[in-house]
């Protein structure tokens, strides 16, 4: 065979899984990178293409492989062949002139934000659709789903609503559907025509066909990512369906995978979250410490992140990712040691303690705590302090554990749009104190404000247990106080607590 010839991989490497075999090779069949450095298909360019046979043994994706990649034979060879017109990937696909450009810097600016809206709130749901929903337009696809593990036996689980209904699917893990073979194999399905193969072959996927049954509807291409744990276990699948432009390119392909990512992460959140809010309703410590709790979930998602973030960093030799994710995991392992020594040292049954203490020294430490919170969430957070405050008789602990469930309500109350909230405090002519949280958020009705200091009540849809503000009555009925509620639809609301002049000392 002349050395000037182009050979794809297969033929190469001679392992019998080219075009036409009977289990041919995901570079044999991967459409979207047909005559990239002259190959059949990604035949030359089978480094970018997620699990491909090699060496033995089936390898993952570009970032996993590429050490190997780089060091084969065929590689240097396809290299020195096409010289100057070497293409190490194919990314851009479809960027013919500068709008193109354009848009596809704003899907990576979309990408960017995604992250930010993640981590700012911890409905999974609501994670879950804000994902789809970008996905479906940066990909240009005309619906995306997320299909979770679930059950036993496991299986893959998704909704989705459907002229005005939520719409539940099922589907088993194996290779009777292009979304169980991904998720049964960990590996990524990219099909330009659904409908093409209905008859299963050996080591490809296949689309079934009842999902469009049930669904009413017809799947031309369609795109599937494995959602993966931090131990690389797949726990979900995410998929877009019929591209505008037919098919969907090794861009679209990298998007989604990005998006897989962050589905991980918000899973791996809410699954920390869901147990550390059932461990602190059966906790000893009292109701009174789940005012801290919002506090320790936003320090516990920044661990989690920051540990996720530095483990992908060391197995990508990316330090810089690791060094930025280190400060941020070192900040928030001391913002947790020291909200841990307040909740350790609270007794339900202890009696008021009272002292002389500056209440606005008090506001400001809690400020100063949430002050990172709000600046995630896009939450101007700012005080208003009147005078006279230096020397008042309260329980610091008390008043500090009422401030910080009073100031995160008032931030729920602002998602999903940014606000503001205003702590305030002030001496009143009949010689109260008063603490004052007020926001700018979505407000409440008559209905909802009646129910708001009911046990286990809550006005957040679908999450929170609803203890945080019958605790703020219960603290402030220690100071013989009283807490005032003033709200409207679209207006925001106002927790006002006042502390009688029996308790004052000026």
């Amino acid at each position: 065979m002349a050395s000037n010839q182009k050979l794809n991989c297969w033929q190469f490497m001679g392992c019998g899984r080219g075009v036409g075999a009977q289990s041919p090779c995901p570079a044999a069949v991967d459409k979207i990178c047909d005559g990239v450095n002259g190959g059949a298909n990604a035949g030359r360019v089978c480094w970018c293409v997620a699990g491909t046979f090699c060496f033995g043994r089936t390898q993952g994706d570009f970032a996993q492989k590429m050490d190997v990649c780089f060091e084969c034979e065929f590689f240097e060879r396809v290299k020195e062949e096409e010289g100057p017109r070497f293409q190490l990937l194919k990314l851009a696909e479809g960027v013919l002139d500068v709008s193109g450009l354009h848009a596809r810097i704003s899907h990576l600016e979309a990408l960017m934000r995604i992250r930010e809206d993640v981590h700012s709130h911890f409905d999974l749901e609501q994670a879950l659709k804000d994902i789809t929903a970008q996905a479906k337009r940066v990909t240009n696809a005309r619906r995306s789903l997320v299909f979770l593990v679930r059950g036993d036996p496991p299986e893959l689980r998704g909704e989705f609503a459907m002229r005005g209904e939520r719409v539940e699917v099922a589907m088993p893990m194996d290779e009777n559907s292009s979304v169980g073979f991904c998720a049964l194999h960990n590996r990524t399905v990219n099909l330009r025509d659904a409908y093409e193969k209905q008859q299963t072959v050996a080591g490809q996927p296949r689309f079934n066909t009842q999902f469009d049954q049930r669904c009413r509807c017809k799947t031309e291409s369609l795109l599937a990512v494995p959602i993966r744990d931090s131990h690389e276990r797949v726990i979900g699948v995410i998929t877009a369906a019929n591209s505008s432009k037919g098919f969907f390119s090794s861009d679209d392909q990298w998007f989604l995978q990005e998006y897989a990512t962050e589905v991980a992460l918000a899973i791996e959140k809410s699954r920390f979250l869901e147990q550390s809010l059932f461990a602190a309703r059966l906790t000893s410590i009292g109701e009174t410490a789940a005012g801290l709790s919002h506090c320790i979930k936003n320090i516990a998602h920044a661990l989690r992140g920051s540990a996720f973030v530095i483990k992908r960093g060391i197995e990508l030799n990316h330090m810089g990712n690791v060094k930025a994710a280190w400060e941020i995991l070192d900040r928030h392992v001391e913002k947790l040691a020291e909200l841990s020594l307040d909740i350790l040292a609270f007794d339900p049954d202890r009696a008021l303690e009272a002292e002389t203490a500056s209440l606005n020294e008090t506001v400001n430490h809690v400020v100063k705590l949430l002050t990172e919170e709000a600046e995630t969430r896009t939450i101007k957070l700012e005080t208003n302090l009147g005078r006279g405050l230096d020397k008042c008789w309260f329980d610091p602990r008390v008043v500090y554990r009422c401030l910080i469930n009073l100031i995160i309500n008032a931030f729920d109350a602002c998602f999903p749009q940014a606000g503001t909230v205003t702590v305030s405090t002030a001496r009143t002519e009949d010689g109260e104190v008063m603490i004052a949280v007020s926001d700018t958020g979505k407000g409440m009705d008559e209905r909802k404000k009646a129910e708001v200091f009911k046990l286990f009540k809550t006005t957040k849809a679908k999450h929170g247990f609803g203890i945080g503000l019958p605790t703020v009555m219960d603290l402030v009925k220690k100071h013989n106080g009283r807490i005032e509620l003033e709200s409207a639809p679209g207006k925001g609301s106002t927790f006002a607590i006042f502390i009688p002049d029996s308790t004052v000392q000026s």
